[in-house]
């Protein structure tokens, strides 16, 4: 193991190392793997692990719509030795749109509304009554409606943490099948699928605290034990900074996607996906450089982009609305 001296010092690199080396231990001949999912982070585990003497296989899991650029890196980083082995999605998220219904904001908020609107649940006429005359009418819905009236403690549970949403939906409804099945599809499922078939004990992933976001909150330390899981889980940069990363990087010479190089995405995941703010500037890229997957991604999210650029404006009115 041969590192250059700004890693090789660096307290936070040797604390990964050591935890990484222990962890490995207890794993010796067993069965272990790396989601590798083409982005930054997910490469940054495979380069360390190489640089410790660690050969563990990578595991790509094809969503069915993934970054040309993404698939042209796949066979960058086998060009380098990795091992990296493809598994298709059990439901395609093309499939997955049109069987289930469009992803909207999030997942979480996808979630919620895919699980009123099979209740039947009108947002126009419905959204204006109380709880207690909401759930005497969808007795088996509670949970949906206390998220619906913003009655869990954490804010993040509830409507109000998406600005002026509820009072968006009640004004203008939703006019199309709203669903968060594309990620289960894609990616939960065959994880699962795969661990099952092949005997997983360990997975490593990229996931890193300081990003946020609900894979981090979900975990308080950098390992999670197979009795909490289907397989033990390590997240070897869980607590590295952005100037860690960058910093182990460019001194190793880490050559990540065009994605990130050429496009200037900060991050990849399913190419034009409508969850988060950003998705404006997924299709400017996707125009820019991968002009037959945006029209792909429009035929697939198309409503979900032009309601959202609706609750948008709708959220620009509002606002002015009170400065007045």
């Amino acid at each position: 193991m041969i590192f250059p001296k700004n890693i090789e010092d660096n307290l936070v690199f040797v604390d990964t190392f050591a935890k990484t080396n222990s962890i490995m231990e207890q794993f010796a001949g067993k069965n272990v793997r790396v989601a590798y999912s083409g982005g930054s982070d997910s490469d940054t585990v495979m380069w360390l692990l190489k640089s410790l003497g660690y050969n563990i296989t990578g595991v790509f899991f094809d969503t069915g719509l993934e970054y040309g650029a993404t698939w042209k890196h796949l066979e960058y980083m086998r060009s380098c030795g990795f091992n990296i082995e493809v598994i298709k999605a059990v439901t395609p998220i093309p499939l997955s749109n049109k069987k289930y219904g469009s992803p909207f904001i999030s997942k979480y908020t996808s979630q919620m509304i895919a699980a009123l609107q099979r209740y039947g649940f009108n947002f126009q006429e419905d959204g204006k009554l109380s709880f207690d005359e909401l759930s005497e009418k969808y007795p088996q819905g509670k949970s949906y409606l206390r998220w619906w009236c913003d009655l869990y403690k954490t804010k993040r549970y509830n409507i109000s943490r998406n600005m002026g949403l509820k009072e968006f939906l009640i004004k203008e409804g939703v006019p199309f099948k709203i669903s968060h099945k594309c990620c289960d599809g894609a990616k939960k499922l065959p994880i699962k699928r795969y661990a099952k078939e092949i005997g997983i004990d360990l997975m490593l992933l990229g996931i890193r605290k300081e990003e946020g976001g609900i894979r981090s909150l979900a975990y308080k330390n950098c390992f999670v034990p197979k009795k909490y899981h289907t397989y033990g889980m390590y997240f070897p940069l869980f607590w590295w900074s952005k100037k860690d990363k960058n910093l182990f990087d460019l001194e190793m010479d880490i050559k990540h996607s065009d994605c990130y190089e050429v496009y200037g995405l900060e991050r990849t995941g399913c190419a034009g996906c409508p969850f988060g703010g950003d998705f404006e500037k997924k299709l400017e890229v996707l125009l820019e450089f991968e002009p037959k997957l945006y029209k792909g991604a429009n035929n697939i999210f198309g409503q979900s982009y032009d309601w959202t650029r609706k609750y948008k404006v709708f959220l620009e009115e509002m606002k002015n609305a009170k400065k007045v």
